[in-house]
């Protein structure tokens, strides 16, 4: 019995492995996860610098495509103690020319290490194309990294006459002008001096003027401009009106020795035509003449001085606001003479003036950082808005005097989500709400002063176009530079810093033009000339909102600084106040559309350690 026991649990063993050996149905082919392909970035796109100008189209052009162009660098703008000629304004400016056409770069730093001769590769993703000044057309705030040196080649000049260089086509290129002179009243000038940029005149054997420009940093100002005829080198540039030349290399003026020429009758101008504003201004037209001649006005509301002479220079133009808003209108001026010499005894300059704008201030509301905006000649309010988690919310707004180009105030609310996400812009441009009039030209640097933003650019750091707004010129002010980069500066941070223990911080900026003790108002340059305020006194009101604390959930502080040096001083409780103070000293209401018992509380009072102090 148990031999068949036995049996029976092997045989029945032995057809189980059998039966677990028989192959079994083919398993499914599971496909792979599809590979997503690698996007393809598109090769940056050459373009001669020929096409590059024929983007700019008069206004400021932001070049959006990944392109780049070749060129030899024509200048040596460096600064002196870096081995440069430093004959240009600015040692962060280059001109580069690709044998066509020529451009000119400004680099957001002085250039220390691209000399003339280089051949270079420029990128200009992101960059903006524009005219600074009425000068060259230039690729603005360049980043160093966008250059890539190629190799060198030695620039070699474009020969050209004294009328071509005129047209104005031979901008920021190479030229060699032929038969030309210094005018006989600068026989024996120098180049430049110490005090002051120089441009002299130089004139053409058949006719024609243009100036040669030195700055007055250059290393050869003290140099005697040879008096002889003959071939003058140079970068061909042009300011306003008129035609310049800047020497590229020592050697570009080492051709004029010929014999001084007696020129034939002139009568021409550098220029004929000009576009302005819709306001009232002049300007200046380059005559050259040598000729007895007389210039008439087509519309009553330009005059002209002088009206007539027997030898060439600048006429002065002025003009009255053009009394149409909507259409621009067209004037000319024309230039005559009866001399039997001069082929072409009518020369027409052609005048157009844009429609006069209006200010149109914004809208008041009732938003809870505004102070009160009685009415007030030569004041208007102003409000920007942005897009902010999907809406379109306010960004600052601000009351301007126009008078004196600056903002009086700047108010705005301020949340941890506004204080970071992108860059700074660094986009200097003028406000599209407030005519160009009444604005400061500081896309470079105020006379001596620093630009101060009154609000920062770090705190609009949430999209593009917030921040760009921070840099429009209304919302900048002449600031001591260490007062900007110093002191200023820590009490922005500190606004900032405090954002981590409240919901929202209600900001006010300010600026006291003159005081009881100081009564003048003293005035900076702006890029063009035009006068901008220097504030005395800069000021922040704080109001802070945090739910379920104390006063409805508002408490505030002042901040009152002097526009002046501080040393290694930082911002300490020494420099706070309460706002009913500040309100005292401005006379301004601040935070009237708050509940007035919320009011009363957080003006009369502050707790200095509870902002950081």
């Amino acid at each position: 019995m148990k031999h068949i026991i036995l049996s029976f649990f092997v045989a029945t063993v032995a057809l189980f492995i059998v039966s677990c050996e028989q192959p079994g149905p083919e398993p499914v082919p599971v496909p792979p996860d599809p590979v997503p392909p690698v996007p393809v970035q598109p090769e940056p796109v050459g373009k001669s610098i020929k096409d590059i100008r024929a983007l700019y189209k008069g206004t400021d052009y932001k070049i959006s495509d990944d392109v780049y162009f070749d060129g030899v660098v024509l200048s040596d703008f460096r600064k002196k103690e870096d081995g440069g000629l430093h004959n240009y304004t600015s040692a962060k400016t280059m001109i580069v020319s690709d044998g066509e056409a020529g451009i000119m770069l400004r680099l957001k730093e002085d250039n220390k290490d691209i000399l003339r001769g280089h051949k270079v590769r420029v990128s200009l993703k992101d960059q903006t194309l524009s005219v600074y000044n009425s000068g060259p057309l230039q690729v603005s705030d360049l980043p160093r990294e966008n250059v890539t040196l190629t190799g060198t080649e030695t620039p070699s000049p474009r020969e050209i006459t004294v009328e071509e260089l005129l047209t104005g086509d031979y901008e920021c290129t190479y030229v060699a002008v032929k038969e030309v002179q210094v005018k006989a009243e600068y026989i024996n000038h120098t180049f430049g001096n110490p005090d002051n940029h120089t441009s002299i005149p130089f004139e053409g054997k058949s006719g024609g003027e243009f100036d040669l420009f030195t700055s007055k940093l250059a290393s050869f100002i003290n140099d005697i401009v040879p008096s002889g005829s003959g071939t003058l080198k140079g970068i061909a540039g042009v300011f306003g009106s008129r035609c310049q030349i800047y020497i590229s290399e020592k050697g570009d003026y080492a051709g004029l020795t010929g014999e001084r020429y007696a020129p034939g009758a002139q009568f021409s101008l550098a220029t004929a035509s000009r576009t302005v504003s819709g306001d009232a201004g002049s300007f200046g037209i380059t005559l050259a003449a040598n000729v007895e001649w007389e210039a008439n006005a087509s519309d009553a509301d330009v005059t002209l001085s002088p009206a007539s002479g027997t030898k060439g220079g600048v006429v002065t133009v002025s003009y009255n606001a053009n009394p149409s808003t909507s259409e621009s209108r067209t004037m000319e001026i024309v230039f005559t003479t009866e001399n039997t010499e001069v082929e072409q005894k009518e020369l027409v300059f052609t005048l157009v003036q844009q429609p006069f704008d209006m200010v149109c201030p914004s809208q008041v509301q009732a938003w809870t950082e505004l102070p009160a905006m009685p009415a007030a000649e030569g004041k208007a309010f102003f409000s920007h808005d942005m897009t902010f988690g999907g809406e379109t919310v306010r960004n600052y707004s601000f009351w301007y005097d126009l008078d004196n180009r600056v903002a009086l105030w700047v108010a705005y609310p301020l949340v941890k989500g506004h204080t970071s996400g992108e860059k700074r812009s660094d986009k200097w441009d003028f406000d599209p709400l407030v005519p160009h009039r009444w604005q400061g030209e500081v896309s470079y640097s105020y006379s001596g002063y620093d630009r101060g933003h009154q609000i920062p650019s770090a705190d609009r750091l949430c999209n593009v176009e917030a921040n760009e707004q921070t840099f429009y010129y209304t919302n900048i002010a002449p600031q001591n530079k260490n007062f900007n980069q110093g002191i200023w500066e820590t009490l922005e941070s500190l606004v900032r810093d405090q954002l981590s223990d409240c919901d929202t911080m209600f900001v006010v900026t300010g600026c006291v033009l003159s005081t009881e003790e100081d009564p003048t108002i003293v005035y900076a340059k702006d890029n063009q000339g035009k006068d901008v305020a220097v504030p005395q006194i800069f000021y922040k009101v704080l109001l802070r909102y945090k739910a379920g604390s104390a006063n409805g959930g508002y408490s505030g502080i002042g901040f009152w600084l002097e526009n002046r040096n501080y040393g290694s001083e930082v911002i300490s409780r020494s420099h706070a106040c309460t706002i009913d103070q500040i309100e005292s000293r401005t006379g301004i209401d601040f935070f009237v559309n708050l509940k007035d018992e919320y009011e009363k509380e957080a003006e009369s009072k502050y707790d200095a350690s509870a902002w950081g102090l």
